[in-house]
């Protein structure tokens, strides 16, 4: 279980790593503390005004169908959230679109946004893309419906792609939007009572104060348990405080824990489906009674459930 979760963590910081050096491609001299600052996001701002200029620039040479000689040159800016930002003010005073923002920062809900964190911010409209190892750019532009000829100016490159590349104008699908605006898991119990949120908490065993990576439902010994999603199960037993544990897969690179279970129904492995059958409520682990403990993680960071669950 360990091992596990350590491989999670790992792939977050991989994704990181890989994402912060494709921007600094973009950057001559590239080194973090010289990728080009933004101190406001006022209108007034004349480095905002640029980029919104090139996102009508490249959106409007893009959808027209024009040369892609025209297209502005991709660049990106490091901007530090103030108190009074959110995501989707920032979405609106930098003429960006969500799938851009969420791509560019590995943002997994619009909460990610938080005062004092600094996030990348491109002059144009698009996704940040890992390429498939047998995709081309011609494979590639038909999937997202561009031309390859734009897919090499804005990124650099000759006929072969890039392992990460740039797609302006690329979106995201309708699950990869769901799963960020929180509609795309359904409630893995029928009933219950919620008993304890996400966050920092008075511990209800040692009476400190400890993070909550998940939420707590109160259901009685035998409660039904469904998986959220549909996915794959990759560990089912017993695991410390969780007691009996299931933990599932699912895209995206999304998992949710069910824990202090009194039976598992499943196993490594199995494919699962949204609302099957996987357990059944207990009271093992490290509990003061009765519930389910529910969590949802993308790449192993904890994300508050209340905010993906579609009731």
């Amino acid at each position: 279980m360990q091992n596990m979760m350590a491989k999670h963590f790992f792939t977050l910081h991989i994704f990181a790593i890989t994402v912060a050096l494709f921007i600094g491609a973009w950057t001559p001299g590239w080194s973090e503390n010289i990728i080009p600052s933004i101190s406001s996001l006022k209108r007034s701002n004349p480095e905002l005004k640029s980029i919104r200029e090139d996102v009508r620039t490249a959106l409007f040479v893009i959808k027209s169908g024009r040369s892609a000689e025209q297209v502005p040159q991709l660049r990106f800016f490091k901007y530090r959230v103030k108190q009074e930002d959110t995501f989707w003010t920032i979405l609106a005073k930098t003429s960006l679109d969500m799938d851009t923002l969420i791509t560019a920062n590995n943002l997994a809900t619009p909460r990610d946004i938080a005062n004092g964190m600094t996030i990348y911010i491109p002059n144009m409209r698009g996704i940040i893309y890992k390429k498939k190892s047998n995709e081309s750019l011609d494979d590639i532009s038909r999937k997202f419906k561009g031309t390859p000829e734009v897919l090499k100016i804005v990124n650099k490159m000759d006929n072969k792609a890039k392992p990460v590349i740039f797609i302006p104008c690329g979106k995201l699908s309708s699950l990869e939007r769901s799963l960020f605006l929180g509609t795309a898991f359904a409630s893995p119990v029928n009933s219950g009572r919620k008993t304890s949120g996400f966050g920092v908490r008075k511990d209800p065993i040692q009476h400190d104060k400890r993070f909550h990576s998940g939420i707590d439902i109160a259901c009685p010994i035998g409660t039904r348990v469904n998986s959220a999603r549909n996915g794959r199960v990759i560990f089912s037993g017993y695991s410390g405080g969780y007691g009996k544990l299931v933990i599932v897969k699912h895209s995206r690179n999304y998992c949710t824990y069910y824990g202090h279970l009194n039976k598992i129904l499943v196993k490594k492995g199995d494919t699962v489906s949204t609302g099957q059958k996987i357990a059944i409520s207990g009271n093992t682990g490290r509990t003061t009674g009765p519930h389910l403990h529910f969590e949802v993680r993308k790449y192993e960071k904890p994300i508050d459930p209340g905010l993906l669950l579609n009731r």
